[in-house]
């Protein structure tokens, strides 16, 4: 006697997974990368498709660019607020509640560094510069609570649905962040000659590749005259500092770095770290580099 075999029929779950993964297939092996891309804007607009439906049509549709070039592919992803860069929100990233545990762990590590770095206390910080600032929410923490007395709070991101969203919420409590839309890696055509006494870098190296991080630290320190502090992915087996060479994440092709090394070679001075390898805070790794010109000398 004939029997169905078992998962074939047409209203089983994996009948729709199989149906949804030759879907993508034969999307993209169709539609150019340019249409997909538009499409996957347009997607993220249609709010009555699920947030978590949004970020898996917006990967899903560009995994040949993720893997052609993915410096480029996080930073569309970035700069049209899609996948990860949705979770950005008001509501979602202000106040210290809603931190990710090991922001908290940066700022309390803050004070002791940059009385290391020769700038005093923190109430005597006067300017800090975020790049990858996306809301502006870690810089009003900075205001508020780490450097009260700081008169230039600045911050560089390329999410302008961000950069709007903070700007207009900073604005109704009348902070003084400034934020500014653009690729952190025109840095220089964006600020000039200006420099800052705090410089801060938080998660963004990952979505660069070796070459792209290594003048991403350069450029950073340029515009540091006190202190550059950088929190980067942690390799969960081997010291950060003893990567010969940058290697990519399994899970999503971001980036581990040797981040001191590339503090060294760009003339910068280490003068704190925190490497805690497969220790897990809050589903992220632990790897702080705090650092200094190469012309300033460190606090005894």
């Amino acid at each position: 006697m004939w029997r169905p075999r078992v998962g074939a029929w047409p209203c089983s779950p994996d009948y729709f997974q199989r149906m949804k993964q030759l879907i993508k297939k034969l999307i993209i092996s169709i539609l150019p990368l340019s249409f997909r891309k538009t499409l996957a804007q347009r997607l993220n607009r249609q709010q009555w498709i699920s947030s978590s439906n949004r970020s898996y049509w917006a990967t899903e549709l560009l995994v040949d660019f993720a893997r052609h070039d993915v410096n480029a592919y996080h930073k569309f992803l970035w700069a049209n607020h899609l996948a990860y860069a949705e979770t950005y929100e008001i509501d979602q990233r202000f106040g210290y509640e809603n931190f990710n545990e090991t922001r908290k762990l940066l700022f309390s590590d803050l004070p002791a560094v940059v009385e290391k770095a020769g700038l005093g206390s923190c109430d005597e910080v006067r300017s800090a510069l975020e790049v990858g600032c996306s809301l502006g929410y870690l810089l009003r923490y900075l205001e508020t609570d780490l450097f009260p007395n700081a008169v230039r709070l600045h911050g560089i991101d390329i999410d302008a649905h961000a950069i709007a969203e903070g700007t207009r919420y900073l604005g109704a409590l009348g902070s003084k962040v400034d934020l500014f839309r653009g690729d952190m890696e025109s840095m220089g055509e964006l600020l000039g000659n200006e420099s800052y006494d705090v410089v801060l870098g938080s998660g963004i190296l990952l979505y660069l590749d070796e070459s792209s991080a290594w003048q991403m630290v350069a450029k950073m320190l340029s515009h540091t005259n006190g202190l550059l502090s950088i929190t980067a992915l942690a390799h969960p087996a081997t010291d950060n500092s003893r990567l010969e060479r940058s290697v990519p994440r399994e899970r999503d092709g971001t980036w581990v770095h040797n981040v001191d090394r590339m503090i060294t070679d760009a003339g910068g001075n280490v003068i704190a770290r925190r490497w805690e390898g497969n220790n897990m805070v809050d589903g992220n790794t632990v790897y702080f580099v705090h650092a200094v010109p190469g012309s300033r000398r460190p606090v005894a």
